[in-house]
């Protein structure tokens, strides 16, 4: 399926966002991450892609604590039966296009680098920065020149560290 849209998910979207979270990743802990996000004011963007008012993808983007201007893509999820047809792909692209106009100065990732660096996201631009998470996971999508290659402490939202 190609004919679909991309637009920002409004409040009407949070149910069916929730319920594709819970099925993308077998629970609710990603539902549970955006929910806190929305709730600290941590969330900086969120988009859905949709075909007649069904929502079957989803990115979010959240505004890292340190250093920054860093933000973090996290969570990107597409219906299994969709899966396969460059929906998560454009909504990381047209999401990464959002940040670079909305002013970010990078976008940190974790995730598959087989995947993530079609995007532009690149290992080496990260290795500079401490994380919590995998470091063999840890991709920078540079922004504003000198990004790549910064250093520092990622500090993520607290919603990425739930008691």
């Amino acid at each position: 399926m190609t004919d679909f849209k991309v637009r920002p998910a409004e409040e009407k979207d949070r149910l069916g966002v929730s319920i594709l979270l819970d099925t993308a990743f077998g629970g609710p802990s990603e539902a549970r991450l955006v929910a806190d996000l929305r709730a600290s004011g941590a969330m900086a963007l969120e988009l859905i892609a949709e075909h007649d008012g069904s929502c079957f993808g989803y990115v979010a983007f959240s505004h890292m604590r340190s250093p920054e201007g860093l933000w973090a893509l996290s969570p990107v999820a597409v219906q299994q039966a969709r899966q396969g047809q460059g929906i998560g792909g454009e909504l990381i692209r047209q999401g990464l296009d959002l940040a670079r106009r909305a002013g970010a100065t990078a976008v940190i990732v974790v995730g598959d680098s087989q995947y993530y660096r079609r995007f532009g996201f690149s290992l080496k631009a990260a290795e500079n920065l401490s994380t919590p998470f995998a470091r063999e996971a840890t991709m920078l999508y540079p922004i504003v020149p000198g990004s790549g290659g910064m250093r520092g402490a990622l500090k993520y939202p607290e919603a990425f560290f739930p008691e």
